[in-house]
């Protein structure tokens, strides 16, 4: 049992350095004026649903409801968040996933714009990997960074 987890933490870090470096190697995303626009490069999950990999925008529709828009018919879901206020907004904005083995899961949405960040709470499924692999927190976190806006 030990091995298999050892195995899947390493594999999650596998994953993980290979999403870091496709992203690395391309834009992957830019903040528009109706939210953040990323590129995703690998499927995630959001709640109890799975989205595909591929182009989302991710925009507020209201203090605790944030939307997630896809290119495809079918990849689009409203989810809860957490807002956090931070003293000023960071310097580069992101979206965080939490990585276990071979699953990504939406973590959290941070824009330059913005000193608000919001973050999403940990899902059925989430917390029932979490108990299967007997971790206390997060394995492996994967965040991309958003581009800021550039004159125009």
């Amino acid at each position: 049992m030990k091995r298999s987890i050892t195995s899947l933490i390493a594999s999650g870090l596998v994953s993980c350095a290979l999403a870091m470096g496709i992203t690395a190697s391309s834009t992957a995303l830019a903040q528009t004026s109706s939210g953040v626009k990323a590129t995703i490069p690998f499927a995630f999950q959001v709640g109890g649903r799975v989205l595909p990999a591929g182009t989302y925008t991710f925009s507020q529709d209201g203090t605790h409801i944030m939307a997630l828009r896809g290119s495809a018919p079918h990849a689009q879901i409203l989810t809860m968040v957490l807002p956090q206020t931070e003293m000023k907004a960071p310097r580069v904005g992101s979206v965080t996933f939490t990585l276990y083995g071979d699953r990504y899961f939406l973590h959290r949405v941070a824009s330059s714009d913005s000193s608000t960040a919001y973050q999403l709470a940990r899902s059925k499924q989430e917390k029932q990997i979490i108990r299967e692999l007997n971790l206390q927190k997060a394995a492996t976190e994967v965040a991309i960074n958003i581009e800021p806006n550039l004159p125009r």
